[in-house]
């Protein structure tokens, strides 16, 4: 079966690599720039996992994060929240909220596709 991850962030470059990195592991990557296009992509897609990224514009990952795990269709999908700094109150944001873990940036692509595979599993 290949998994749907659907990744947001604001950053395209950091949205084209990670596309990339999941892409070249066999997933299906589908791209959103910002938090209210991950919900709807999330709605119609239906994603095996969602990578958001704290820091985005309107709808941050967090605010996006609460809906997700809100949403009686989308709430057992795995997420996975990337972040720049890596500052322990976003990160404890994040876990209240129903994140499953979260990944610090710049990270590794071997960190990176470990992290995915223990979502999937």
């Amino acid at each position: 079966m290949e998994h749907k991850i659907l990744i947001a962030d604001d950053d395209s470059d950091m949205l084209d690599l990670l596309s990339e990195m999941l892409s070249g592991e066999g997933y299906l990557v589908i791209k959103a720039g910002d938090g209210d296009e991950a919900i709807l992509k999330a709605k119609k897609e239906l994603p095996s996992l969602i990578m958001l990224d704290i820091h985005m514009p309107n709808k941050n990952g967090i605010q996006t994060l609460k809906e997700i795990k809100s949403d009686p269709m989308l709430k057992s999908i795995p997420v996975i929240m990337l972040t720049v700094e890596g500052s322990p109150s976003d990160i404890q944001h994040c876990m209240i909220y129903g994140a499953n873990t979260y990944i610090t940036k710049p990270a590794k692509k071997e960190d990176i596709l470990k992290t995915v595979k223990n979502q999937l599993i």
